[in-house]
């Protein structure tokens, strides 16, 4: 694994524990550059404040004992570009982000769930 490729995939590690560790959005969003892209389904956040607001309805809407049942399923990086799939539980059986860092910071994110519920 190139240096390029082993930073990346730190950003994405810390990202993820401080997700899984409930270390709070100052912690998740840390990794973020100010400007960052999030695109989700229903729309685009840009800057670390519109990404707090994702977070902070996303994490109000989790299932109980999501965070607890978290399972990283995959993780592969190829230089700058980090793809992850993750499970949390019956109820979020397959959950999707891909990451683009730079210089330690993520700069754009995609993120796609597929919900039991839905």
């Amino acid at each position: 694994m190139d240096s390029r490729s082993s930073d990346t995939e730190r950003v994405i590690r810390r990202h993820l524990q401080a997700f899984r560790e409930q270390q709070g959005l100052d912690a998740i969003l840390s990794d973020y550059d100010d400007d960052a892209c999030f695109l989700g389904e229903a729309t685009a956040h840009r800057g670390k404040q519109a990404i707090r607001g994702f977070f902070e309805g996303f994490l109000a809407s989790l299932p109980p004992r999501a965070i607890a049942d978290f399972a990283l399923r995959s993780l592969r990086v190829e230089g700058d570009l980090g793809y992850i799939t993750w499970s949390a539980g019956a109820a979020l059986p397959l959950v999707t982000d891909t990451f683009l860092v730079r210089d330690g910071k993520i700069v754009a994110q995609t993120f796609a769930l597929y919900s039991a519920g839905r």
